[in-house]
C-alpha cells in the first residue's frame, strides 16, 4: 500500500503551562540567573507536533512528537515529499531513509523528533491497515499491565500505591551553592519518608550539574534509598559521566539517555560503558523502528531499558510490552488534569501501581480539535 499524504501540525497543548514548567526546576540553563527561576522562559518550541499519514487505502495513521513549529517544517517541506507515493510494507527502511536525508543537517535533536513523528504514524497506519492493534502488529504480549514508576513534584500524593519509585526533579544545582545542594538533599528526604521502606526513589537532574555537585549530592543522601541519578551531565560529556560512574557509590546507578535522539547517540552511550539505565524517548529518538533498534543494541550490552515518558506514548508502552521483559515504565504527574495525558486516546488509568497495555485496533486517535484542524486543512488544500 502507498502513501498517499503526509502532513503535520504544530498544536499549544499547554505544556509550558504545567507545574514543571513553570515552577523551580534545574536544567542546562539554570546558570544563566535570567533563565534559573522557571523552564518555561527559555524552553525550545513547546508546541506539540501532529503527524497524519495517510495511506491509499484510506487509513490514517497518527503520531505525535515535539518541537513545534521547527519540527512542523522539517515534516511538511522536507519529510512529506519523500516519502510521498511510497510502499509501507518496509518500515524500517523508510526510516533509514528519513534519517540519511537529515544527516548533512543534524542526526539528533529536532530532526529526529520530526523523524519519530512519521515513522510512529506510519506504524499506526500499517497496523490499522492489517486489522490489529500496534502491540499485536509488534508481536503480541502477555502482560495485560505494566508497572509503573511516577515522575512528580508531589510525593506524598503517591504514598501506598504500590508504585515502583519515585522520582524527582532536582530545583537546584550548582549555581545555588550550598544552599540549592542541601535543598535537593532536603528534597529526597520528603521523597524517601513519602515513599516509605520499600519503594525506591530517584532524581533527575536535566542535564543541570557537574561531576563534583553529583558526588557531592550522592554523599550527602548517602543513607537514603537512591535507586538512580538520571541525566546529571550532557551525554556528550563522558569525562564528567565516567569520574561519576567511578567515585560514586556503585549502588546508584546511571540512568541516562533521555537526550539521546538516536541509535546513533545511544550506541555512543553504551559503547563508553558508562550507563546503567538508558532511558530514550521514542517520540524523539526517530520512533518506533529506531527504538526496536535501540531496544536490540541495550540488550547486547546487557544494559535495561525505561522508555522515558511511557504513559503519553500508546506506541511506548506497546513496544514496552510487546519487546521487553519485565518492563518497568514512567509516568509524569502533571497535577490532577492536563491535556498532555491524552493526547493520542484516553488517559491511562492505573491499578495498585500498574498501567493497562493499549490493544485497541483502533490505534492513535488525537484530540477532536487536532483531527478537526486536520480537515480543514486538507480541505483548503483540496480545494486550492
Amino acid at each position: 500500500m502507498r502513501i498517499t499524504s503526509i502532513s503535520a501540525r504544530a498544536v499549544d497543548c499547554g505544556f509550558n503551562r504545567q507545574s514543571l514548567q513553570t515552577s523551580r526546576v534545574a536544567s542546562p540553563m539554570s546558570r544563566f540567573a535570567r533563565f534559573a527561576k522557571e523552564r518555561s522562559s527559555w524552553m525550545w518550541p513547546t508546541k506539540k507536533v501532529f503527524v497524519c499519514v495517510t495511506g491509499e487505502d484510506g487509513n490514517t495513521g497518527w503520531g505525535c512528537t515535539n518541537g513545534g513549529e521547527i519540527v512542523e517544517m522539517i515534516v511538511n517541506e522536507h519529510l512529506a515529499r519523500l516519502l510521498h507515493g511510497e510502499e509501507i510494507d518496509d518500515l524500517a527502511m523508510l526510516n533509514d531513509q528519513m534519517s540519511a536525508s537529515l544527516l548533512p543537517c543534524d542526526r539528533s535533536g529536532f530532526a529526529m523528533m520530526a523523524v519519530a513523528g512519521v515513522d510512529i504514524a506510519l506504524w499506526d497506519l500499517s497496523a490499522k491497515s492489517s486489522g490489529q492493534s500496534l502491540l499485536e502488529h509488534l508481536g503480541g504480549s502477555d502482560q495485560n499491565t505494566l508497572p509503573v514508576y511516577m515522575t512528580t513534584q508531589r510525593p506524598e500524593t503517591f504514598n501506598g500505591g504500590h508504585w515502583r519509585g519515585l522520582k524527582a526533579a532536582a530545583p537546584y544545582g550548582p549555581e545555588s551553592g550550598q544552599q540549592g545542594l542541601d535543598e535537593n538533599i532536603a528534597l529526597m528526604r520528603r521523597f524517601a519518608a513519602a515513599a516509605g521502606p520499600d519503594v525506591p526513589i530517584m532524581i533527575d537532574a536535566f542535564l543541570s550539574w557537574d561531576a563534583d555537585y553529583t558526588l557531592r549530592f550522592a554523599e550527602g543522601v548517602a543513607d537514603l534509598p537512591l535507586t538512580w541519578i538520571e541525566d546529571p551531565t550532557p551525554p556528550q560529556d563522558l569525562e564528567a559521566l565516567g569520574k561519576i560512574r567511578s567515585e560514586m557509590d556503585p549502588s546508584i546507578s546511571l540512568a541516562l539517555g533521555n537526550f539521546a535522539f538516536s541509535h546513533a547517540d545511544c550506541t555512543d552511550l553504551l559503547s563508553s560503558g558508562l550507563v546503567d539505565i538508558l532511558q530514550p524517548d521514542v517520540a524523539w529518538a526517530g520512533g518506533v523502528s529506531e527504538a526496536l533498534r535501540i531496544l536490540d543494541l541495550a540488550s547486547g550490552h546487557d544494559v535495561p531499558v525505561i522508555l522515558h515518558n511511557t504513559c503519553e506514548q500508546p506506541w511506548a508502552l506497546a513496544l514496552a510490552a510487546a519487546r521487553q521483559n519485565d518492563a518497568l515504565v514512567e509516568c509524569v504527574d502533571r497535577g490532577e488534569a492536563s491535556p498532555l495525558y491524552s493526547l493520542m486516546g484516553s488517559r491511562p488509568d492505573f491499578i495498585d501501581g500498574r498501567v493497562a497495555v493499549p490493544c485497541d485496533p483502533a490505534g492513535n486517535r488525537p484530540p477532536p480539535h487536532v483531527s478537526a484542524a486536520f480537515e480543514v486543512a486538507v480541505n483548503h488544500i483540496k480545494e486550492g
